[in-house]
């Protein structure tokens, strides 16, 4: 497949859904499965596992093309020539970049194309941690105080907290983000700077890290908490966040002191937290699944720490371990989201014509 320059994107066509060749019994439904194609991958970048995982389940109903795709070019290549009836988004960078995240949503709906997952609007919301805070916030959503980078924070304010700005996954984040003085604070923003990435600063809160993760339209339904457990061990001393490590190196202490559990939460506490899940994909925009994150401090204040409307989709990810905990399997998730998708594009159809 030629594939064009990202830097120039192609000039957007009207879509027009694919009209199936003359054949026996009625066309399944046709499904583009679309991955990143990093140049160099990352282990959080790295999709091939994930992508068997999704063709595998995929294709139990529905007639399902992969493509790996490296820029918008490719994108609308595949558009074009396989004109599936709907395509299903995995893309959570593009080109290696997680800033692009945006763009293919972006294309899709500049085309008219039917796809899975959050608006181009809703990811690049998302991607902005300072902007997506300041969202949660206004719809009364209990978030971290967010402190800007370069002015002075008064010592009460420690420990504080800091990530890359646009970012996730967890990556620049290590043992040294959460920070106790001026001087380190000082001191990890300008490493990350040096890596090309701008800081975010925030409170850090010290307590219970929950996740809701979130399954389908309105009412969204919010599927089984679960909880990261770190090793007492491992952590005493130093600050329990999940680190890069944490989530991608299999080889390191903090991926072995960190375990994914279901979360034991009293009656009041999940209800609500399950109303501030719902308030905040609400807020940010986030439809057909998604997960936020929670920190419950002692005082049993629960803020939204982040939100991810492009959550990882794998068997053993953490959606999909909260999805079986709430006795869904692979296929009827991944089944919700390509109904949900194609219920978007008849409703439209129907609005179109009348």
């Amino acid at each position: 497949m030629n594939r064009r320059p990202l830097s120039a994107p192609p000039r957007p066509r009207p879509w027009r859904r694919l009209r199936g060749a003359a054949r026996p019994g009625p066309r399944r439904t046709r499904v583009l499965l679309v991955t990143p194609l990093d140049p160099a991958p990352r282990p959080d970048t790295d999709l091939g596992a994930v992508a068997r995982d999704l063709t595998r389940s995929l294709r139990a109903r529905w007639d399902v093309v992969h493509a790996p795709i490296a820029g918008l070019g490719d994108l609308e290549l595949a558009l074009h020539e396989l004109r599936p009836d709907v395509v299903f988004n995995a893309c959570e960078s593009l080109g290696g970049r997680s800033a692009d995240e945006p763009l293919v949503p972006l294309l899709l709906e500049e085309l008219g194309a039917p796809f899975t997952g959050s608006s181009s609007r809703c990811l690049r919301l998302c991607l902005d941690k300072s902007a997506a805070s300041s969202a949660l916030a206004r719809a009364g959503v209990l978030v971290p105080a967010t402190y800007r980078v370069g002015a002075g924070v008064d010592a009460s304010a420690f420990p504080l907290i800091v990530k890359p700005e646009r970012e996730d996954g967890s990556v620049g984040v290590d043992a040294d983000s959460v920070v106790h003085d001026e001087p380190s604070l000082a001191r990890k923003v300008a490493a990350l700077a040096a890596e090309g990435r701008p800081a975010i600063v925030q409170e850090y809160v010290d307590g219970r890290e929950i996740s809701l993760s979130l399954l389908g339209g309105e009412p969204a339904r919010v599927l089984s908490p679960g909880e990261i457990v770190y090793d007492e061990r491992a952590f005493s001393g130093r600050a329990r966040i999940l680190t890069y490590a944490s989530k991608w190196d299999e080889s390191s202490v903090d991926y072995v002191s960190t375990r994914s559990v279901a979360a034991a939460l009293t009656p009041e506490l999940h209800r609500r937290l399950a109303t501030h899940a719902r308030r905040a994909a609400a807020a940010l925009g986030i439809r057909d699944y998604g997960r936020i994150d929670f920190r419950v401090d002692r005082a049993g204040r629960a803020f939204v720490i982040d939100a991810n409307p492009n959550c990882d989709l794998s068997l053993d990810g953490g959606f999909m371990l909260a999805a079986n905990r709430a006795g869904l399997d692979h296929e009827q998730v991944l089944a919700a989201l390509v109904t949900g998708a194609l219920a978007r594009a008849a409703a439209r159809e129907r609005s179109m014509t009348g």
